[in-house]
């Protein structure tokens, strides 16, 4: 299979994964207020100017739109691949002049946005599953004014005080083969592809107590387990999630969820 078909059916599969996934991502949010929160605290730690036009790249159901427009009065323009997360975003929405949901290609963002520009591209926990980062952050610098900003927040770490990786820990006790790849494009790749489109490069972090209930009801997402056991069937996958995170009950008190984010100027 040549390169481009290969990117062509893993954006297919992510589609359908989310498109799979919207209700629970809805149900998610309605308990823990994540993905709002994960998106404030982004905007907060690059110093997101109130009043900015944003293109929110995987924007999902919309939520991170709703934080950034309640947050700090942004105008904002979503683009995601699934039809079913823009659909449940436009909902969400209503009416509302200040924010455009659309359904689109995040790696053909000038073909997508067409003469629009932008103080921020914010890719709020979504550039690892695109196939080629590098793409999208090309296409995100064309779509930005002078000295506009692009930034991510990333797939979630899970550490101990030691700093160990505690999903392999948790694959291990196990006795079960990890993932070959835990997401599409990883944090160090995410972070060289930006390096190309910007100045440089300033990385943050948003630190949280690891709570076991959230990440059994974060990975029960669809398109979230289907990164642990792929191939395998969604009932399946839940019963394993559970399996998984419960190995991990006796160093949950002294260990971390840390949200890996990264920012850069255009160059």
């Amino acid at each position: 299979m040549n390169p481009e078909a290969f990117q062509a059916k893993v954006k297919q599969r992510v589609a359908d994964n989310f498109d799979q996934s919207y209700r629970l991502y809805e149900d998610f949010e309605k308990k823990y207020h994540f993905f709002y929160d994960l998106t404030v605290k982004l905007a907060e730690n690059i110093g997101l100017r109130p009043g900015s036009r944003v293109l929110d790249v995987g924007c999902g159901n919309g939520v991170s739109a709703l934080a950034l427009h309640e947050k700090f009065s942004c105008q904002v323009m979503g683009v995601d691949l699934s039809a079913r997360m823009v659909a449940a975003g436009q909902e969400l929405h209503g009416s509302n002049p200040e924010v455009c949901l659309v359904e689109g290609d995040g790696e053909r963002l000038v073909e997508v946005v067409g003469d629009r520009r932008f103080d921020y591209v914010l890719y709020n926990a979504s550039i690892f599953i695109f196939p080629d980062a590098e793409r999208s952050f090309r296409e995100a610098a064309a779509c930005l004014r002078p000295g506009g900003v692009i930034a991510f927040s990333f797939y979630p770490l899970l550490v101990n005080a030691a700093g160990d990786d505690l999903l392999s820990l948790a694959f291990q006790r196990l006795e079960l083969p990890p993932p070959r790849f835990r997401v599409i494009t990883d944090y160090q790749k995410a972070s060289e592809a930006l390096e190309k489109c910007v100045l440089s490069v300033v990385h943050h972090q948003w630190v949280r107590p690891l709570d076991l209930e959230f990440l059994r009801d974060f990975f029960f997402i669809p398109a979230q387990s289907a990164s642990l056991f792929p191939g395998k069937d969604y009932i399946a996958r839940r019963e394993l999630v559970t399996r998984l995170f419960a190995v991990l009950e006796d160093v949950a008190p002294e260990s971390s969820i840390v949200w890996r984010m990264a920012a850069g100027t255009k160059a």
